[in-house]
């Protein structure tokens, strides 16, 4: 095919999509706020703290296109993925207002908290450092963080909320790090610092639970899911597989956390 057909028919390449593509991205965000609003009811607050970290995500692809962050073809849809940004984005302010205005100080003050973290997170991105590893330990942290306003607007104790959070960042530090090792396995690397994080995360869990912190053991069916790819990592092809079989250990973790509150 010559250069000029190819000038000529632009549109024989697929548009750039507005959605976020770190699918994993979106159980560490959505389960701990599902969680959240199961375990507080329904609150003005937290309703509006869960439709200002959502959609705060969703604009967080197309304002990295708006800003010329996913390459030439995506150029294409820049018009598209502005619109988007606007709509969501202003979603998201007006969300987080009606939050700051209608919560107690310890929700405001996590929704600050939220805020920065959100700010650094599209500054990884940005800077191209989010699939590093310390660029998806620091996604955890802020995809998760939501949950703290909900339930403090619940009037979840903060000692209470704290343990909650804790629970959800072991969790998905372990389900991260295995994924990771089981992508280190198909490319024939050094697993050592996946074991050695793994093995850590479970000697916490179980340190926690001795000294009558009854939450982290909830990450249980996370940490097993985690051992087990550790322990026999399916092919690359097998992926996404392997993601729903996380997103079900996470359910299962979601679960076990309601009933011991």
């Amino acid at each position: 095919m010559s250069t000029a057909t190819i000038e000529l028919n632009p549109v024989s390449q697929p548009a750039a999509k507005l959605k976020p593509k770190e699918h994993g991205a979106y159980a560490i965000l959505g389960i701990p706020i599902t969680t959240a609003l199961i375990l507080t009811g329904p609150t003005v607050a937290g309703a509006c703290v869960a439709v200002a970290a959502v959609t705060g995500f969703l604009a967080h692809e197309p304002l990295l296109v708006s800003l010329g962050h996913r390459g030439s073809r995506a150029q294409r849809a820049t018009p598209a993925a502005r619109r988007r940004t606007l709509i969501l984005l202003a979603t998201t302010i007006a969300c987080g207002c009606t939050a700051m205005a209608v919560g107690s100080n310890a929700v405001r003050l996590s929704l600050v908290g939220c805020g920065l973290l959100a700010v650094t997170s599209f500054g990884l991105a940005v800077a191209g450092k989010h699939k590093t590893l310390g660029g998806q330990l620091w996604g955890i942290v802020g995809l998760s963080v939501p949950c703290v306003p909900i339930l403090l607007a619940g009037e979840i104790t903060t000692a209470q909320t704290a343990e909650a959070w804790g629970t959800w960042l072991i969790g998905f530090a372990a389900t991260t790090m295995s994924v990771r090792g089981v992508i280190a396995a198909q490319k024939r690397r050094s697993r050592m610092i996946h074991w050695t994080a793994i093995a850590g995360l479970t000697v916490l869990v179980g340190s926690l639970t001795l000294t009558q912190f009854p939450l982290p053991v909830a990450t249980l069916p996370m940490l097993a899911m985690s051992w087990y790819l550790m322990f026999d990592p399916p092919h690359a092809k097998q992926l996404k597989r392997v993601g729903w079989t996380l997103v079900i250990g996470t359910v299962a973790s979601a679960i076990w956390m309601i009933g011991a509150f």
